[in-house]
């Protein structure tokens, strides 16, 4: 069985980050080595937790196994699971029938994050991720209801704010989240069995988590129906 770092492993990384310090900074230092393997040990739970519901457990299913309440096991754990990074959810294979274009989407999301000194992937970065590739389906059901999707692009990044800076690891926050989420819906609903970033864009708008939309004019049904639309051209010059 592989072991944990014991007191030596430790001390050997203490003293690469403060070498040549004295023992109050090495203690200081000792606090930031304790922080980073206690927020290892959320992502390994949250991990774990991610690998369970995908096997179909429920939030009630983990409680009964712990001996506790459902609201106990969220508590728990559910800080935990939100401490995963897009590279996390990906090896644990979140992102398996999500197209090479969506999966690019949700690594340029994280990388606005970082760039904005943010300390978790938003809605936000997640929508300036899909508006970096003008190509997609997504910006084509942008524009069909009126709007420029590079002007749109443009004004979001001109509206976020910049944080105090990026942690080492930048988790994918509740919010997006539950976009995932409510794509993973509107890609059944639609009978698709990929995700792609018209399934992200409807998941903004079905989770109502992107206020920058709504008040641009982008609503869910006229962009379902543009979605739509587009796949349906799509496969109409396919059969030309």
């Amino acid at each position: 069985m592989p072991e944990l770092p014991d007191l030596t492993a430790l001390l050997s990384i203490v003293e690469e980050r403060s070498a040549g310090a004295d023992a109050l900074t090495r203690l200081t230092v000792a606090e930031g080595v304790l922080s980073d393997l206690q927020g290892l040990g959320d992502r390994l739970l949250g991990y774990l937790v991610e690998l369970a519901r995908a096997e179909g457990c429920s939030w009630s299913d983990i409680g009964d196994h712990l001996g506790i309440s459902r609201q106990a096991a969220q508590q728990r754990y559910g800080r935990r699971w939100s401490s995963l990074t897009v590279a996390d959810l990906a090896q644990s294979g979140a992102f398996d029938r999500y197209t090479g274009r969506a999966k690019q989407t949700l690594e340029r999301a994280e990388a606005h994050a970082r760039r904005l000194g943010d300390t978790a992937v938003g809605t936000d970065h997640l929508l300036l991720g899909i508006l970096d590739d003008q190509d997609t389906l997504a910006v084509l059901a942008i524009a069909a209801q009126g709007v420029d999707p590079a002007a749109l692009r443009t004004a979001l990044d001109q509206s976020l704010p910049t944080g105090p800076g990026s942690p080492a690891t930048v988790p994918i926050g509740a919010e997006t989240r539950r976009t995932l989420q409510a794509a993973l819906t509107e890609t059944a609903e639609l009978r698709h069995n990929y995700i792609g970033t018209e399934h992200m864009l409807l998941g903004l708008l079905r989770d109502k988590s992107s206020a920058f939309l709504r008040e641009h004019g982008i609503a869910l049904e006229p962009t379902r129906a543009a979605v739509r639309a587009a796949l349906d051209a799509i496969l109409r010059s396919r059969e030309a």
